[in-house]
């Protein structure tokens, strides 16, 4: 009897001392916050002297070559009444020597000529309009220029007789040019602006990087250790 009561408080002490008194230890982790320099870069402003170039203008007298100015005053195909009061039918372009000083102008003129039926006719087969390759094939064709001399202010004309070029009156064909006035290149002295590179400074704001610290809160993680009780550690470890 009494032999099974000492055995019952023996396991009983045993099993108080595996559930309750930390037998075993154990490693955990855990995060911990702390504190640690770090650097970082900002930009940073600075103003510098920068040279730079400007093109400047001036004011210089040069030889300049460049055409004779002028004015259209009319150009047509028909009956017309020329400078010297004559009377022609015909292609004709007149113009006024606009510039300060006299040259010369040449009238070029491609002359391309129908009589009226077969112009009539290439109408009725193109309605929408005779193409170029049919006008070059089909019409007749005479190059014509003419040259004249005029001081500023002077008036020239070139015209011609399509009776005289094709024995052809007027109204019996259908005609027209392709002008081109070509006027007389002069060189003459002129105060031109011209440019040249100037050197200038100016302040400019630039950026440059400066290295700085701060202090930063971090986290890292940690081992650590305890004591638990023989039945935690077999349930949990």
């Amino acid at each position: 009897m009494k032999i099974g009561i000492a055995v019952g408080v023996v396991i009983v002490i045993l099993a108080l001392v595996i559930c309750l008194a930390p037998l075993k230890t154990v490693p955990y982790t855990v995060t911990v916050d702390y504190e640690d320099i770090e650097t970082y870069y900002e930009n940073e402003p600075y103003e510098v002297m920068e040279t730079y170039y400007e093109d400047e203008p001036y004011q210089e007298l040069q030889n300049v070559t460049e055409p004779l100015e002028y004015q259209l005053l009319g150009s047509g195909y028909g009956g017309y009444i020329k400078l010297d009061g004559s009377y022609i039918c015909g292609p004709h372009k007149k113009i006024v020597n606009r510039a300060e000083v006299a040259g010369y102008f040449t009238f070029r003129c491609p002359f391309y000529f129908i009589d009226e039926d077969k112009y009539d006719d290439l109408r009725w087969q193109y309605p929408d309009g005779i193409p170029e390759e049919v006008r070059e094939s089909e019409y007749g064709k005479l190059y014509l220029e003419e040259t004249v001399y005029l001081r500023p202010g002077e008036r020239g004309e070139a015209a011609w007789s399509v009776d005289e070029l094709i024995g052809e009156e007027c109204n019996e064909v259908r005609a027209f040019c392709l002008w081109e006035i070509v006027p007389e290149e002069i060189t003459t002295e002129k105060m031109v602006t011209v440019y040249h590179q100037v050197e200038r400074q100016r302040l400019v704001t630039e950026y440059r990087q400066v290295e700085k610290q701060r202090t930063v809160t971090k986290q890292r993680q940690e081992t650590r250790y305890k004591r638990v009780t023989l039945l935690d550690y077999l349930l949990h470890y």
